[in-house]
């Protein structure tokens, strides 16, 4: 049984009325009882649920070691960069995943399997040739029916996704998108912020012309309706130039998020991650 913990509240009278009538003695046993199932029934509602990796990609920058491993497999302190990520997700409730795999994809699928050893439900959708990260998400509209977190399973990070779930709920966009500061915006996609909302948004700017030092993080929330989004099904290949396009519909959100992060797309950074992450 999960440990558990006093605490003292107050509530508002006639909300403590409302409670009360909840108690019947079997079901509810107590006024403690029916607050403690109200709140994990509402947090439960609230909660993402589901998550798609993008593991595709033949990750030529990390050469020579991509060519005898996917580049979410690659290995940090033991692990496959990829395990940091499902583990991650399980830490935040979200066990339902779905990995959209291609490059030496037997690899990820002979590792994680159905993801029972893990503690989460993985299936996957393999590609036979490479869609590109916007066209990855076509195939995935029947098997997501609400918010989504989506995410690449090449960077590590801790983003509270919960938290990131409240700003996404707030705004009534179709994305919002992790952003981090980084120094060094060359190679990122930039975003301009204005409140909680994305107001512009560029895929690997000049650094010159580079409007904030806000880059995408790599991880999103996603409504199921943008897999119908005609920049999904038909136009783009990739997730930054839909992003690019939602912006200045107001259908892009930012969360700013201020822990440790590392893009594994070189050798250098690779290095970095290995010796700085915990």
């Amino acid at each position: 049984m999960p440990a558990k913990e006093h605490i003292s509240i107050t509530l508002d009278e006639q909300v403590l009325r409302r409670v009360d009538r909840l108690v019947d003695g079997k079901n509810t046993k107590n006024r403690s009882h029916a607050i403690e199932k109200l709140l994990s029934q509402y947090l439960d509602e609230q909660a993402v649920k589901q998550a798609v990796v993008l593991c595709g990609g033949h990750g030529t920058t990390l050469e020579p070691i991509t060519q005898e491993i996917p580049k979410p497999m690659i290995p940090i302190k033991g692990k496959p960069v990829l395990e940091y990520v499902i583990n991650h997700l399980k830490s935040e409730g979200i066990l339902d995943i779905v990995l959209a795999v291609d490059y030496m994809h037997d690899k990820i699928i002979s590792h994680f399997g159905n993801g029972s050893k893990f503690g989460v439900n993985i299936r996957y959708v393999v590609e036979q040739k490479p869609l590109g990260t916007a066209g990855s998400l076509a195939p995935l509209k029947e098997m997501l029916s609400d918010t989504f977190v989506l995410l690449y399973g090449d960077i590590l990070s801790k983003v509270d996704m919960q938290g990131m779930l409240r700003v996404h709920r707030s705004t009534k966009t179709l994305v919002t998108m992790a952003l981090t500061t980084s120094p060094e915006t060359k190679g990122y996609g930039v975003a301009k912020l204005r409140g909680d909302k994305i107001i512009g948004f560029s895929e690997k700017p000049n650094p010159k012309n580079a409007e904030s030092n806000l880059i995408n993080a790599g991880v999103f929330l996603v409504e199921p309706e943008l897999l119908k989004h005609n920049a999904v099904q038909k136009s783009e290949r990739h997730l930054e130039r839909v992003f690019e396009k939602l912006a200045p519909d107001g259908d892009l959100a930012g969360y700013v998020y201020s822990g440790p992060w590392y893009d594994l797309e070189t050798n250098e950074k690779y290095g970095r991650a290995i010796k700085e992450w915990r």
